[in-house]
């Protein structure tokens, strides 16, 4: 008793003492306070706050400790050190209880010795944590559930490994790192989580297709005429009109044509004309390859081409059309051979 009252200022009106709070205790389990149950024991190793004794609270009543009350922990020994927060003063005097993980940090066993010092770290306003099991993969929403788990610590120290429940089993997360500070208090206030890749996990090469620069010209309009047509001798045999030879008065030959109107076998007009729709189209400008691509835009090419049914439509509108124009036969100015008078 008599080592801390030296660091404290003992002359302060009202009973109060100035100074920080400095004590030592001997750390054991959870396992090791009197009366304690399974879901005791738990709600200690699952946490980040000891079990201190009643004249530890009564000290601290005595002084102006901030609110809320942490901790700093040192094992002397190894000079290993914590932040925490406490729980409760139900601990047997002159005895702390600790967390089974924060023991394993400090390098402590049952019975060893440790410096308890009153602490002021700055509230968190980032922190990364790494999964250190696979099994962190299985949660639906990791950062509901650490929001929920992360209320039994009072503040995180980078570099220690904390453990989480989660479905009956322990997950276990390594702080990498916190600000402003090394340690940071996460009591009501807005952290910004962010996590690191799980111990052991290895993520996958992605199967990238390779990027195909020259596409194919589109094929010829006049390739879809007839599609659609009924095969065999379904089809119908066009009717040859003034089918015969012609000749010439002077005797001479008349020249032949490259193309022609009627065969036999075939549809005869139907498809030269079909043919003649096709080519009376626009003319498809060439696929130019944009060279200047880049990730997260795509472009899709479209080709100026009419489809089928659309060729055949408008064949059928040109026939009709032809059809409803009056005869130009027999149109020309009459001669006579007797001069006018």
């Amino acid at each position: 008793m008599q080592a801390w009252l030296q660091q404290l200022n003992m002359g302060s009106p009202g009973g109060h003492m100035r100074g920080s709070y400095d004590q030592t205790f001997v750390v054991y389990g959870a396992v090791f306070l009197p009366n304690a149950t399974q879901t005791k024991i738990a709600e200690i190793n699952y946490g980040g706050k000891i079990l201190l004794p009643t004249s530890a609270l009564d000290l601290l009543l005595r002084m102006n400790i901030q609110y809320p009350m942490l901790f700093k922990l040192t094992n002397m020994a190894a000079q290993r050190i914590t932040h925490c927060g406490v729980l409760e003063f139900s601990a047997p005097e002159g005895q702390a209880i600790l967390p089974h993980w924060m023991m394993q940090q400090l390098g402590l066993s049952d019975g060893d010795t440790i410096r308890v010092e009153s602490a002021t770290v700055p509230k968190a306003t980032f922190a990364k944590l790494k999964p250190m099991s696979l099994e962190f993969l299985n949660i639906t929403n990791p950062k509901a559930f650490l929001e929920v788990e992360l209320r039994k610590y009072a503040c995180l120290t980078k570099g220690d490994r904390i453990p989480t429940s989660y479905a009956g089993q322990t997950l276990e997360f390594s702080i990498v790192d916190v600000k402003p500070a090394n340690s940071v208090c996460i009591i009501e206030c807005d952290v910004n989580l962010d996590f690191d890749a799980p111990e052991g996990y290895v993520e996958e090469p992605r199967q990238v297709a390779p990027a195909v620069n020259v596409k194919p010209p589109p094929p010829p309009a006049s390739a879809f005429v007839g599609v659609g047509k009924p095969l065999g001798g379904a089809a119908t045999t066009a009717t040859s009109v003034f089918g015969g030879a012609g000749r010439r008065l002077d005797g001479k030959k008349k020249p032949t044509s490259s193309v022609s109107l009627c065969s036999e076998g075939t549809t005869g007009a139907s498809t030269s004309d079909a043919a003649a729709v096709a080519n009376d189209l626009p003319a498809i400008p060439p696929v130019v390859v944009n060279e200047d691509y880049k990730p997260g835009r795509c472009s899709f090419v479209r080709y100026d081409y009419k489809r089928v049914d659309v060729l055949e439509k408008e064949l059928r509108e040109r026939e009709a059309k032809e059809k409803s124009q009056p005869s130009k036969m027999f149109q020309g100015s009459n001669r006579t051979l007797r001069g006018a008078r």
